[in-house]
This record gives structure tokens, C-alpha cells and sequence, in this order.
């Protein structure tokens, strides 16, 4: 009887604890999973070129707090990077990118939510800086696993250029016995016994400088030819 009244009280004061609306800084232990704490981003900092597109990926993302850094920024994709964890306040938020100027938004309020906090979105267009090339960089998206022979994955290049630029690129491998690629970044695990990492690079036929690399997992099979 001691115990179940013992764990009925440890039960009501967590609950109690998520209904305080989440105390500055504060996090609350999930219930249903013991240990797993809620983490959520207080700001999605999406972040676009001067022609509309994301250009999250390469670019750096600082959010302060009573001019305290936060020590963790997400970028999940092309458009959007998340900081500001489980932290309600009052941000700044800068975006800084080869090439371009330093983007600075102020006052971003994150507010409590439950036990964590309502994410707030910041749009960010970026402005070109005085004498950017018309092509800056490159990055491959579409990367996956190769989990048996055959299995294909295509890639793409994704530019930070001006529009108008060619995009057009060739591909090469790290290691021609784990896969093929052909001349539209359509990459093709082969049946190896061991499998192993590919390294998958393109590069732009305007401007051999400019170049980036991917890193795939090949899966070994048993019965190869």
C-alpha cells in the first residue's frame, strides 16, 4: 500500500510540475517513456536566397539570449534551421553566409508551451554582398542508404548561383567496385561481399572549383556473381 501511494504522489508531482506552463529554461520528463526528456525548437529560422530559394545548408545560425549563445542549431533541410531548445525568452537571431551580408533579426519571443515551447517561425531572406561570384556553392541532396545490390538512389546538386547559371555537373566515385553513377547523378549499389562507404562527388562544368561530395552506405551480400 506504502508503494502505490508513494508512486501516486511521484506521478501527481510531475504532472504538476507540466502545469506550471514551463518555468524559464525548464524541460519536463515524458511520462509514457521514463528518462526521454521533451526538447523542441523555440525558433525555425527558415532561410532563403534573393531568388526564393532555402539556403539553410552552409549557413551559420546564432540565437542569443541576454547575450548568451545557444549551443545548438539544427539545419534539417535546404530551408530550415532550428535553435533555441526548451528555452523561453526573448532571442536575436543572426544568419551569416559566405557571399552575402549578415542577416539580423531581433526580439524573437519564444513563449512556453506545456513542457516545452511554441516554436516560432523567422523568415530570413538574405541580401548579396557587394562582388558575389554569380556561382557560390554546391551541395548533393538525396542521399540514402544502399541496403542491397541493385538498389539505386538519385542525387541531385543544389546551387547557391544566380539564376541564369548553368547547373550542369559531372559525377565520380570514390570506389567504382561498390556502385555506378551515371550522367544524372542516378547512383546503383553492385552485389559486393563486404560493402563499404562511397563517396559520390559532383562537380559544376562552369567552374571546376566548385564541388561537393556525399557519403553513402553500401551493404555487403552474401552470393555475389
Amino acid at each position: 500500500m506504502f508503494r502505490e501511494v508513494s508512486t501516486l504522489l511521484l506521478c501527481a508531482a510531475a504532472l504538476a510540475a507540466c502545469d506550471r506552463k514551463n518555468e524559464v529554461g525548464m524541460t519536463c520528463a515524458d511520462l509514457v517513456v521514463p528518462g526521454v526528456v521533451i526538447s523542441r525548437a523555440g525558433i525555425d529560422v527558415q532561410i532563403r536566397d534573393p531568388f526564393g530559394r532555402g539556403q539553410a545548408i552552409g549557413s551559420t545560425v546564432v540565437a542569443k539570449s541576454d547575450g548568451v549563445a545557444e549551443d545548438r542549431t539544427d539545419i534539417r533541410d535546404t530551408l530550415n534551421a532550428y535553435t533555441a531548445y526548451s528555452h523561453a525568452g526573448t532571442f536575436s537571431v543572426q544568419v551569416s553566409r559566405p557571399y552575402y551580408r549578415d542577416a539580423i533579426v531581433s526580439n524573437v519571443v519564444v513563449r512556453p508551451e506545456g513542457c516545452a515551447v511554441a516554436t516560432t517561425t523567422v523568415p530570413v531572406t538574405l541580401e548579396l554582398a557587394p562582388g558575389a561570384p554569380p556561382l557560390r556553392s554546391m551541395i548533393i541532396v538525396g542521399a540514402d542508404f544502399l541496403y542491397q545490390p541493385g538498389v539505386q538512389v538519385h542525387l541531385l546538386p543544389y546551387f547557391d548561383a544566380d539564376p541564369g547559371v548553368p547547373t550542369a555537373v559531372t559525377w565520380s566515385l570514390s570506389d567504382a567496385s561498390l556502385a555506378t553513377v551515371d550522367a544524372n547523378g542516378v547512383v546503383t549499389a553492385k552485389c559486393t561481399k563486404d560493402g563499404g562507404t562511397e563517396t559520390v562527388t559532383a562537380t559544376s562544368v562552369v567552374d571546376a572549383g566548385i564541388s561537393a561530395t556525399v557519403r553513402l552506405g553500401v551493404a555487403g551480400a552474401n552470393n555475389c556473381p
